[in-house]
C-alpha cells in the first residue's frame, strides 16, 4: 500500500506532499512519521514546502497540519497545488498578518540601524537553539545558551558568543564595529561576518575542527583561532 505522505529534503527546507486520501488517515500517518525517534532529529526545524497536487485543502485542516508542525519545531512556509487550497493557505497568513501574529515560536527581533547606539546597551541572551528560519537581530552583545543551526541568523552590533554549535549565519559588530568578536564551541557558520568584513567556513570546517574557537579582525581580515581562554 502506498504511503499517504511522502518527504523530500531540499536547499529550501522539507518538501511534505500528501496523496488521495482521508484527512483523518494523512494525519494520523503525519503524526507516526514525526514521532519516530530518528525523525524527530531530522524534522526539527524544517521549514516546510507543502505539495498537495489536486486534493483541495480548507483552512481548518490547514491550521490542522500547522498545529502539528508547530508540535514538533515545523514552520509551514508554503503549499503548492490546487486554487483553493493555495486560497486557504493565503486566508490564514493574512489573518495572522492582520492579527500581528509572529511565525509560530520565532520570537521578536530588533533591527540593528546605524543610529543605534551600542554604549550601555543590555545583551541579549538566548537561553534554546537558533533554528532555522528564525532570525536574531539585536544592537547590542548576543549570547546562545545552544547551537544556532544552519538557517539560523544572528545580527549583532555586539559579539556573538555561541555556547554550542555554531552552524549558521552570523553577523557581529554591525553594521561597522571592527572590535567585535565571534566565539563557539564549535564554529562552523555558513558565513561569518564582522563589522564590514565577511568570510566564508570551508564546508568540512565542522570535520576539520571541533574545539572552540574566537573569530575577530586582525590586519584587515577576520581570523580563527582556539579560544583557550
Amino acid at each position: 500500500m502506498e504511503n499517504l505522505v511522502s518527504f523530500k529534503g531540499v536547499r529550501e527546507g522539507l518538501i511534505i506532499t500528501l496523496r488521495e486520501g482521508e484527512w483523518h488517515q494523512i494525519i494520523v500517518e503525519l503524526s507516526a512519521h514525526l514521532a519516530r525517534p530518528k525523525a524527530q532529529s531530522f524534522f526539527r526545524g524544517a521549514r516546510v514546502l507543502l505539495e498537495t497536487s489536486h486534493r483541495a485543502i480548507d483552512a481548518a485542516q490547514l491550521e490542522e497540519l500547522i498545529a502539528l508542525l508547530a508540535q514538533n519545531d515545523m514552520q509551514l512556509i508554503s503549499v503548492h497545488g490546487e486554487r483553493r487550497t493555495q486560497e486557504a493557505f493565503d486566508q490564514i497568513r493574512g489573518e495572522a498578518k492582520a492579527k500581528e501574529i509572529p511565525p509560530p515560536d520565532l520570537p521578536p527581533f530588533v533591527v540593528v540601524t546605524q543610529d543605534s547606539p551600542l554604549d550601555g546597551l543590555s545583551g541579549l541572551v538566548i537561553h534554546r537553539s537558533v533554528r532555522s528560519g528564525q532570525r536574531y537581530h539585536h544592537a547590542g552583545a548576543v549570547i546562545v545558551i545552544g547551537d544556532v543551526n544552519p538557517g539560523a541568523e544572528i545580527v549583532a552590533g555586539g559579539d556573538v558568543i555561541v555556547w554550542g554549535k555554531l552552524r549558521g549565519v552570523v553577523h557581529a559588530g554591525s553594521p561597522d564595529n571592527d572590535q567585535a568578536v565571534v566565539g563557539a564551541l564549535m564554529l562552523a557558520p555558513t558565513q561569518l561576518s564582522i563589522g564590514e568584513h565577511i568570510a566564508r567556513v570551508p564546508e568540512d570546517k565542522a570535520a576539520r575542527h571541533a574545539v572552540a574557537e574566537i573569530a575577530r579582525v586582525r590586519g584587515g581580515a577576520i581570523v580563527v583561532e582556539p579560544w583557550y581562554e
